[in-house]
C-alpha cells in the first residue's frame, strides 16, 4: 500500500495560505490593476493557461451597418469593450495578434487602430457619426456589430453619457487608454451592485406610480452596466448559462503498417461546455464521442471540473483535468482543430493511443500567478488518483476509483515574460507508484520541461520528458526519454510546418515494455479554409526497434462550429 505523499498537500496547503493573505491585501476584482498589470480582466476564472492567438480580423457587411469577428484558439470571455466619443475599443488581455493587413473599415467604422502592450490587445475602430457599436461574445470569437442609423436621427441621452470630445489613439497612450477602460469597468460593476443592495432593502416598498415612469441617467446607466455584465457571464436575475462550442475533424489516412488498410474515419465530436455560476465558480467540461475501430461509438467525460477563482494568485479546480505536465497537454485540447499538426507528438499521445503520459487525472487542480515582476512565473499543484495499470490502456484514467490508497502529485512552475510575448519556458514533476497485479510495485516519477514561442506567424514548441520507473526491492531501474521539437511558419492563410520527435522504452521496463523506441520526422501544412475550419495535409516517416520503418500520409479536416 502508497503512502499518502504528504509534500503535495503540504504544498497545496501554503499555496492558500498566500492567496488568503494576498486576497486580503486586494480586492479580487481587477486586482492586477492594483499593482500595475494592464492584463487584468472581469472574468478571470476561465483565464486560459496560454497566451491566445487571435485570427486575423474579417471583416462584413450587414443589414444595419457591418460587422468584424475577431476568432482565437481560447475562449475569450475576459474581454471587455468600451465607447469613448467616437471611438469604440474592445480589449483583449492575454492575447497575441499581428499586424493588421492593410486598412480596416466598413459601414459604421472608418479606421482600426491595433495596440500591444504587457501581453495584451487593444483595438480602436474610429466609429462615424450616428453609429453604434456592440460586442457579442460566442465562445472564442468576438462579433463586433457597428449598427448605422439615418443621419437625422439623434440620441441625445446617449451622447449625454459619453464623452464628446474625440481622442486618437497613439502608442505612448495605450497604457493610459487601457487603465481608462478598466476603472471604467469597474466603475460600473460598483454602480450594479449598489443598484441590486438598494433594490433588495426596498423590496417590500411599492414605488410611486409617478416616480417609476421617470426615467433617470443613473438608472439607465446602470441598465448599460448589468448588460455588459450580464454577457460576461455575471451574477443577475436568471440562472447559469451554458454555452456549448464544438469541434471535429474527418480524416483520410494511408500506411505502410501490415494489417491495416487507407481509409476515411471519423475523428473526435469533442463538445466544450462552459457555466458561470457565479462570480469566482465556473463549470467546465469536455465531453467526447469517439468513432471505433469495429464501427461502434464511445462517448467519454474527458474533463469535468467545478474551479473557483477568486483572484489571479490562485486558481482551484476539482473533478477531471488535463494533467499539466509539460506544454502540450494544457495547451491542446482534443478538438484537433486548434492544433496545427493532423496528430499529437508521440509523448503526448492520449491513453488510449498508446501514449506513454497520465494526461488525464482526476482529483485536485490549482495554479496561479506568483508576483514576479516582468518574468510572469506561475505555478501548478495537482494531486490525483494517477494511472492505472491493471487496466486496459483506453481504461487507464481512474475517474470512479482508485487501485490504492495512495495518489499521484505533480508540480510545476513556468515563466512568461514581458518582454518577449509569446515565450514560455517550465517544468514540472510527477510522482506516483503503480501497482500492478502480480509484480512488484513501481515507483513513477515523470520530470518534464519546455521552452515554447508562439506568435500569430511563428510557432516553435520544445519538450522534453523524462520517465522513471523503479521496481519495488529491484535495484535496478528503468528510464525512458523523450523529446519533440516543431517548427512552424504563416503565410496568409498556409501554415507549412515540421516536426522531430524521439521516443525510447526500454523492451524489459515493467510499465512501458509495448511503448519500445519510435523516432522520426513529420512535415505537413495547415491551410485556413475559412477561420473555423482547416484543412491539414501531413506524412510521417517512423522508424522503430525491430521493425520496419513506417510511412503514414494523413489527410485530415478540421472544424469548429
Amino acid at each position: 500500500m502508497k503512502q499518502t505523499p504528504t509534500l503535495a498537500i503540504i504544498s497545496l496547503l501554503i499555496i492558500f495560505l498566500i492567496n488568503q493573505q494576498t486576497h486580503a491585501q486586494t480586492p479580487a476584482s481587477l486586482a492586477a490593476v492594483r499593482e500595475g498589470n494592464v492584463s487584468t480582466h472581469i472574468a478571470n476564472e476561465s483565464a486560459p493557461q496560454t497566451r491566445r492567438h487571435i485570427l486575423p480580423l474579417r471583416a462584413g457587411e450587414t443589414t444595419a451597418g457591418s460587422r468584424v469577428t475577431l476568432a482565437a484558439d481560447a475562449p475569450l470571455d475576459d474581454y471587455a469593450d468600451y465607447r469613448k466619443g467616437d471611438q469604440f475599443y474592445v480589449l483583449v488581455p492575454r492575447a497575441e495578434m499581428a499586424e493588421l493587413r492593410g486598412e480596416l473599415a466598413g459601414r459604421g467604422f472608418t479606421a482600426t487602430h491595433l495596440a500591444r502592450q504587457h501581453g495584451d490587445v487593444l483595438l480602436t475602430f474610429q466609429l462615424q457619426a450616428d453609429t453604434e457599436a456592440r460586442v457579442t461574445q460566442k465562445f472564442n470569437r468576438l462579433e463586433i456589430n457597428f449598427i448605422t442609423q439615418p443621419a437625422n436621427s439623434t440620441n441625445d441621452h446617449h451622447d449625454a453619457a459619453q464623452d464628446t470630445a474625440p481622442q486618437t489613439v497613439a502608442s505612448g497612450n495605450d497604457h493610459e487608454l487601457i487603465q481608462q477602460l478598466l476603472r471604467r469597468i469597474e466603475e460600473l460593476e460598483g454602480q450594479v451592485k449598489e443598484l441590486k443592495a438598494g433594490a433588495a432593502a426596498n423590496t417590500a416598498l411599492p414605488m410611486p406610480a409617478a416616480q417609476a415612469s421617470v426615467p433617470t441617467e443613473e438608472t439607465s446607466e446602470a441598465e448599460k452596466a448589468q448588460a455588459v455584465l450580464d454577457e460576461h457571464g455575471h451574477e443577475g436575475g436568471a440562472g447559469p448559462h451554458m454555452q456549448i462550442q464544438g469541434f471535429a475533424d474527418i480524416d483520410f489516412r494511408a500506411s505502410n503498417q501490415k494489417g491495416t488498410t487507407n481509409a476515411f474515419n471519423l475523428g473526435q465530436l469533442d463538445l466544450f461546455l462552459t457555466s458561470r455560476l457565479s462570480e469566482r465558480f465556473s463549470v467546465l467540461s469536455e465531453l467526447i464521442i469517439e468513432a471505433q475501430r469495429d464501427n461502434t461509438f464511445r462517448f467519454e467525460i474527458h474533463r469535468l471540473l467545478l474551479r473557483y477563482a477568486p483572484n489571479d494568485f490562485f486558481n482551484v479546480s476539482v473533478g477531471r483535468y488535463h494533467t499539466a505536465i509539460g506544454y502540450y497537454n494544457t495547451a491542446y485540447h482534443h478538438g484537433s482543430w486548434f492544433a496545427t499538426a493532423a496528430d499529437r507528438p508521440f509523448l503526448f499521445a492520449f491513453e488510449g493511443q498508446g501514449g506513454p503520459l497520465p494526461l488525464h487525472n482526476t482529483g485536485l487542480s490549482a495554479t496561479g500567478r506568483i508576483p514576479s515582476g516582468s518574468l510572469g512565473l506561475h505555478y501548478i499543484a495537482e494531486i490525483g488518483n494517477g494511472r492505472a495499470v491493471r487496466s486496459p490502456a483506453d481504461r487507464s484514467v481512474q475517474s470512479a476509483g482508485d487501485e490504492n490508497n495512495g495518489k499521484a502529485f505533480n508540480l510545476g512552475l513556468f515563466a512568461r515574460p514581458d518582454w518577449l510575448a509569446g515565450l514560455q519556458t517550465g517544468f514540472s514533476f510527477y510522482h506516483d507508484k503503480l501497482t500492478p497485479l502480480n509484480a512488484p510495485n513501481v515507483s513513477q516519477e515523470i520530470m518534464a520541461g519546455h521552452v515554447v514561442y508562439r506568435n500569430p506567424r511563428y510557432e516553435w514548441l520544445n519538450e522534453a520528458v523524462f520517465i522513471r520507473h523503479a521496481p519495488a526491492g529491484s535495484s535496478q531501474v528503468f528510464y525512458t526519454p523523450g523529446f519533440y521539437t516543431q517548427f512552424a511558419r504563416r503565410f496568409g492563410k498556409a501554415t507549412p510546418y515540421f516536426r522531430y520527435q524521439y521516443l525510447n522504452a526500454p523492451a524489459d521496463d515493467p510499465i512501458l515494455s509495448a511503448t519500445g523506441r519510435r523516432n522520426g520526422p513529420s512535415a505537413g501544412l495547415r491551410y485556413d479554409v475559412t477561420t473555423y475550419a482547416a484543412l491539414k495535409l501531413q506524412y510521417n516517416r517512423t522508424q522503430r526497434r525491430a521493425q520496419r520503418p513506417l510511412d503514414e500520409v494523413i489527410a485530415q479536416l478540421a472544424f469548429t462550429f
